[in-house]
């Protein structure tokens, strides 16, 4: 769970960037009116907008320190198991030459099975 969110991690925080700036946007669109009600709640939503970047760019620098312990990690691993390490690299190569063999190939013609 901790990799999906590592790799979806930019696509998350662009998503949350849109939405606050779409909401932002929304409230620019409303305009100044002079209903204190109204200047009240603009107020409001400006705020948490502000906390939202805040806690959005907090999430970032986490996610960024997160990778880097992550890469360090399997830096690490890979020294002190470099063998492992080309197996693993040459079972994935395998893996993908074999999927990538096998999308090249044009399908079996498959016999009409009809009576005549």
């Amino acid at each position: 769970m901790i990799q999906q969110t590592a790799e979806n991690g930019p696509e998350i925080a662009e998503e949350l960037r849109n939405v606050v700036d779409h909401a932002e946007a929304l409230l620019s669109a409303l305009g100044d009116g002079g209903d204190a009600a109204l200047a009240a709640l603009r107020e409001r939503v400006y705020a948490s907008i502000d906390a939202a970047r805040s806690r959005l760019t907090d999430l970032e620098e986490q996610a960024e320190r997160a990778g880097s312990r992550l890469g360090a990690v399997a830096g690490e691993w890979i020294e002190e198991n470099p063998w492992a390490a080309v197996a693993i690299g040459a079972g994935v190569g395998f893996v993908v030459g074999v999927m990538l063999a096998r999308r090249g190939r044009a399908p079996a013609a498959v016999p009409d099975a009809t009576p005549q």
